[in-house]
């Protein structure tokens, strides 16, 4: 009697605990990996659609060249800054082992390191559009936007579809 007691609370223990750590979400979503949404993924995605649409934006295969040549560029210099941001946090790591003996003026001199190396990261993501921009045209930046425009009112205002659909009611109408 006593195992069989032992034996099933063990089991659904251990059948609770499987299924609340299926229920945690999703762990790359968590503190540190956060998605920046278009700073971060622009330049990749902006090539795929500008291949798709090469016809009705009249791009030419030398314009998507240049743009190619930016984006490679720019990847290999956001590799050497995103390594540099890697081994600051290791030294961020080493100096936080020891917690009776932190250095606050060194930890501080880290902190201000990594800070400017994200922002150099999000100015050079910043050239790096406005280059891609300088590539085409003005028609066909113009078309491009017009492009964005209708997406996004396609999509309204809440990307995640119905996820908010309870704040909808205190939105006024859309006019058309």
């Amino acid at each position: 009697m006593k195992k069989s007691l032992m034996f099933s609370v063990i089991v659904s223990v251990a059948v609770l605990f499987t299924a609340s750590s299926f229920a945690q979400p999703f762990q790359g979503m968590r503190r540190g990996h956060r998605d920046y949404g278009m700073m971060r993924k622009a330049p990749g995605r902006i090539l795929m659609v500008l291949k798709a649409y090469q016809k009705e934006l009249n791009i030419t295969d030398d314009q998507l060249e240049k743009i190619k040549n930016l984006m490679d560029s720019s990847a290999e210099k956001m590799v050497e800054m995103e390594n540099d941001n890697n081994l600051i946090q290791l030294e961020l790591r080493k100096l936080l082992q020891d917690r009776e003996n932190l250095d606050y003026a060194k930890i501080k001199v880290i902190l201000s390191k990594a800070s400017s190396n994200r922002n150099e990261m999000f100015i050079l993501r910043l050239k790096n559009r406005d280059e891609i921009k300088n590539v085409l045209t003005p028609e066909q930046q113009e078309a491009l936007k017009e492009m964005w425009t209708d997406r996004m009112k396609d999509r309204g205002p809440f990307p995640g579809g119905e996820r908010f659909q309870r704040f909808r009611r205190f939105r006024e109408p859309v006019k058309k």
